[in-house]
């Protein structure tokens, strides 16, 4: 797409997109300028923040580090006795949480980190402290108006295992939207999310944290010219599976939001949230490390207690951590999730509010395909994955001794194979990254969509686009993956992050402008594009799937692979539930078979 039609859909230009940068070597970085005016937070004390800058008329302000709730291990966290004496100097960012070290992230990954960041990321040298739940708050350098400004709240990524509230950084998002940004933090791994299946330990303490920072937006937003009436969760993988989550908890997110931003994550996915009793295997390897009796489950909280934090984050296996269905598993606190979100969906159980949600185009792309070894993937490959798919949804279906006594497992990998055609000489690749992002990100979202529109206001998105700057190499297959579309949404293209970038293009700057202009659109309005964007973006329609592709066009359109979608929403679960029959009746014809002998 052409400068001048780029220019054509932005409809006003603010003096800093024209204006030559005159950034010296000194001033790279957001700088801090004179302390932010102090405020008092009741029941808490008085805080005083700073102004950030970035180049010669950019002001921002911020409010660093504010503890929201207090953390007892493996416990829900507690809101009461934050009071601190005095003045609280809030210009810094509060420890993290714990976590294991980053360095098993992927390259491309921390590279994005870094953008996303503007730093140098480095969490293996950050502070930890389990006494961390606190927030950081971005506002801009201006009047409120008579409401104050929209207020959005955001959940980090990070596979509820690693992540911080530092890891993005909303300067360019806050000042040149006008919008208020709070980052929470949240528990991790084994501090946020450890069940054991009954009342010691319930789990889900991490989304529980969420409610809390929530809450405390909510409560105490008004002091820094929020307005509580406009306040949306947003969220990126672990943190839009964690908002899609907030949607369906009833008492612990009731009233603490208006609006809600899923991207790249979904908790309908399969297998993203887990029956408690799928950790058993876990509780035992958990005891046997730290040498804790595994029963009663109490003796090993309490060994667990002993333990120190960072001896536990050092030696802890590795383990995919998460959220579980809590409900009816304490007597003394309220669960999260009651039942499969999907069921508290179909009753009516969730809170209506507009949704703005999609996905990239390849997602996870480069993670189940690692270092291009695109050569060496066959169909022989491809139905062995599905194979162990199918097997194991059936196993979630029946349970005893499943492939002892099941032969029909073959319809469901046939039905599978036959969708996405690899056997008859189909692109193998190709299929292999639509099969999983089909599954996992695009049936899921249609879904949810299918569900909520009809209470509510829901705008799809697929995002098609990648910075046209070079900074990492991608493979020639890949077209967006993962955290892409983060780089325009926060505005990445104008931070002065020389030491990643020398120079950002033209056209990124101007889809950044965009795509920043409709995510602010919604969390003022819910309308994506009720001003200031030459844009048609209308609420999903679940007759035809609706959506918009976030290209050089920014096109809408309708999606082009229904069929796929409904083989996975609707005739899969069928599939299933007819072939586990199956194997139910030929368990129970054995069963016969064994007593007459």
């Amino acid at each position: 797409m052409e400068d001048a039609a780029i220019a054509k859909i932005v409809f006003k230009l603010t003096v800093e997109d024209i204006r030559p940068k005159v950034c010296t070597h000194f001033n790279l970085k957001i700088v801090h300028l004179l302390d932010a005016p102090p405020i008092t937070i009741p029941d808490q004390g008085t805080v005083v923040g700073t102004y950030l800058k970035m180049f010669r008329t950019q002001n921002i302000k911020a409010y660093l580090g504010i503890p929201f709730a207090q953390a007892p291990r493996f416990a829900p966290p507690e809101i009461g006795n934050l009071k601190w004496p005095g003045v609280r100097n809030a210009t810094s960012y509060g420890p993290n949480c714990w976590q294991k070290s980053s360095k098993n992230l992927d390259m491309n990954t921390k590279i994005i980190f870094d953008l996303l960041s503007n730093q140098k990321s480095n969490l293996d040298q950050n502070i930890y402290d389990e006494n961390c739940l606190n927030l950081n708050i971005f506002l801009p350098d201006g009047f409120a108006g008579s409401t104050g400004f929209a207020v959005i709240v955001w959940i980090h990524a990070g596979d509820f295992s690693y992540g911080s509230s530092t890891t993005i950084d909303p300067f360019h998002l806050v000042f040149k939207q006008n919008v208020i940004v709070v980052t929470i933090a949240y528990r991790l791994n084994i501090f946020g999310f450890l069940s054991t299946g009954d009342g010691e330990s319930p789990g889900n303490y991490g989304l529980m944290d969420q409610s809390a920072g929530l809450y405390w937006v909510r409560k105490n937003i008004h002091l820094f010219g929020g307005d509580p009436n406009k306040i949306t969760i947003m969220g990126h993988s672990a943190g839009a599976i964690s908002v899609g989550l907030h949607l369906t908890s009833r008492e612990w997110s009731k009233d603490a939001f208006q609006k809600a931003v899923m991207m790249s994550g979904n908790h309908l996915a399969k297998d993203v949230v887990k029956n408690p009793t799928e950790y058993a295997k876990t509780l035992d390897m958990i005891a046997n490390v730290f040498d804790c009796p595994n029963k009663p489950t109490y003796l090993l909280i309490q060994c667990l207690k002993r333990h120190d934090a960072k001896t536990i984050i050092d030696n802890m296996p590795p383990i995919e951590w998460g959220p579980v269905i809590d409900g009816g598993l304490s007597n003394t606190s309220l669960p999260f999730i009651e039942t499969e979100p999907i069921m508290s969906f179909k009753v009516g159980n969730y809170h209506k509010v507009p949704l703005l949600i999609g996905l990239t185009d390849m997602e996870d792309a480069l993670l189940i395909i690692e270092n291009d070894n695109t050569n060496k993937i066959t169909s022989e490959d491809f139905y062995k994955v599905i194979s162990d798919i199918a097997l194991n949804d059936l196993k979630k279906l029946y349970e005893p001794e499943f492939e002892s006594v099941c032969s029909h497992s073959q319809i469901v990998i046939d039905s599978i194979d036959y969708i996405y055609d690899v056997r008859n000489g189909g692109d193998v690749l190709n299929s292999f990254v639509n099969f999983y992002t089909d599954k996992m990100y695009a049936a899921p979202t249609c879904q949810l969509a299918d569900i909520l529109t009809e209470s509510e206001s829901i705008y799809t998105y697929f995002f098609n686009i990648k910075p046209k700057t070079k900074f990492y190499e991608l493979p020639t297959w890949v077209s967006v993956p993962k955290f892409y579309d983060q780089i325009f949404i926060w505005g990445v293209p104008y931070m002065n992050n020389y030491e990643l970038v020398k120079e950002w293009n033209y056209t990124d700057k101007k889809i950044s402008d965009i795509v920043m202009t409709l995510w602010a659109n919604f969390a003022k309005t819910s309308n994506p594009t009720i001003s200031n964007v030459y844009v048609k973006w209308s609420p999903y329609n679940k007759l035809n799937r609706t959506f918009l592709n976030i290209n050089d066009n920014f096109e809408y359109k309708t999606l082009n692979n229904i069929h796929r979608i409904s083989f996975w929403n609707e005739y899969y679960p069928k599939i299933l539930n007819f072939t586990a029959e199956c194997c139910s009746l030929n368990s129970n014809v054995l069963d016969i078979q064994e007593i007459d002998v």
